[in-house]
């Protein structure tokens, strides 16, 4: 597993720059993000367990701070109403645009779901008070707690990634777009080719 520590190594390995350590570790979370977003990997989805308290007469249920509630959230993949005893779906939520949560008979629609801010809220059919999300999550790019799958089995290529960025920002424009050319636009080829199985819904 590639620590934080190490992957700052293998950038100044690159750069030759250990006096801009602020801006190599700045590098180093900016590149490991972009590579999570190449595309939507299947190694970047998680689950949680959702829960509210139903009501006989709520028409949708608010969870604010969702992106806390689902630590480092990017995308929403699926969401489930689940029942509580042995968490089978018995209902699954379609993502609605908040401007397209009634139909053209101004009728509202039914087992959907949107995002207001960092607030979700939901129109469950099958009120359980509880749901399913399976949702993409940014790596962990954090200096103490650094986690990223690509990282772990591409390092040298995500450290490459992390110099052009360095070399972007002090100066080196040309180093840079070689990078960019030569590791940078492949090693996106390679993620694609070798991870990409699923698509967002």
């Amino acid at each position: 597993m590639s620590t934080f520590a190490e992957m700052e190594a293998l950038v100044i390995g690159q750069t030759r720059r250990p006096e801009v350590s602020a801006i190599t570790q700045a590098a180093i979370r900016t590149a490991t993000l972009r590579a999570h977003h190449t595309d939507f990997f299947n190694k970047d989805l998680a689950t949680s367990l959702l829960s509210y308290t139903p009501s006989a007469s709520a028409i949708y249920y608010d969870l604010p701070d969702i992106s806390t509630t689902l630590p480092r959230l990017r995308a929403m993949q699926l969401l489930q109403s689940v029942d509580t005893t042995y968490y089978q779906p018995t209902e699954e939520l379609e993502y609605r645009e908040v401007q397209d949560l009634y139909d053209k008979d101004n009728t509202l629609r039914k087992s959907m779901y949107t995002l207001i801010g960092d607030t979700l809220r939901v129109y469950p059919q099958s009120v359980t008070g509880s749901m399913s999300a399976y949702f993409y999550q940014n790596p962990n790019v954090a200096s103490d707690t650094y986690s990223s799958w690509i990282a772990n089995n591409h390092a040298d290529e995500l450290a490459m990634w992390a110099a052009a960025i360095v070399f972007a920002r002090t100066g080196f424009a040309d180093m840079a777009a070689d990078f960019q050319k030569n590791h940078i636009t492949p090693f996106k080829e390679l993620l694609l080719s070798s991870y990409l199985l699923a698509t967002v819904n």
